[in-house]
């Protein structure tokens, strides 16, 4: 059997539903700001960094391919019958060739930040969502709960029936109206005192 419940002040029930209600909230507005950051991450994963080191390859290979002109055109030419060392095109040739190795490294490592994003967000979202199902759930019940818990305290102390009063003291009980009435003793010596008197107005007086 259960035991009833010792309420003893229905400002702390008001108290905590107030409390939680404000943490929902603050709870909500911190998963916000994560996700508004979550999506510049991603943003910056999948597009920004990706179309970066795209164009920077393009433009490493345009880069290669001009050296490898200018040297050649270097290599063809002759001054006083004797082909130039060329060493400026060569030292471009080969700045060109490790740029584009660079940006081909940042290419390859921007498509593994996308896989460990991914999954890392993956993992995010399952255990996120536990967190939202339950701001946006099991707060708003259980805030609804205690104010049904109010709400049923404000009615029991309206309709309480009011307090017993003390039993009334017995009281004595009545003389029966069919009981002689007893005569106070002057009244009976009165009566037995009286003298008598006859039809003609004769005082009889007692025999001695």
């Amino acid at each position: 059997m259960s035991s009833p419940a010792q309420v003893r002040s229905t400002d702390a029930i008001e108290a905590l539903r107030a409390s939680l209600l404000k943490f929902q909230q603050r709870v909500q507005t911190a998963v916000d700001v994560l996700d508004g950051e979550l999506h510049r991450a991603s943003n910056w994963v999948e597009h920004d960094r990706p179309a970066y080191w795209k164009q920077q390859t393009h433009d490493a290979e345009d880069a290669v391919h001009s050296a490898k002109l200018e040297l050649e055109r270097c290599l063809m030419m002759t001054v006083a019958g004797e082909r130039p060392t060329c060493r400026e095109q060569k030292a471009a040739l080969e700045a060109a060739k490790v740029r584009r190795a660079y940006c081909q490294e940042k290419c390859e490592s921007v498509r593994r930040w996308q896989r460990n994003f991914r999954h890392e967000q993956f993992e995010y979202d399952g255990r996120i969502g536990q967190l939202r199902r339950a701001m946006e759930l099991d707060v708003p019940k259980a805030a609804a709960l205690l104010q049904t818990i109010l709400r049923r305290l404000e009615e029991y102390q309206i309709e309480r029936p009011p307090e017993s009063s003390l039993p009334s003291e017995p009281t004595a009980p009545t003389a029966n109206h069919t009981s002689s009435i007893r005569q106070p003793a002057s009244a009976a010596t009165e009566t037995a005192t009286e003298p008598a008197i006859d039809q003609n107005n004769h005082l009889l007086t007692p025999d001695p």
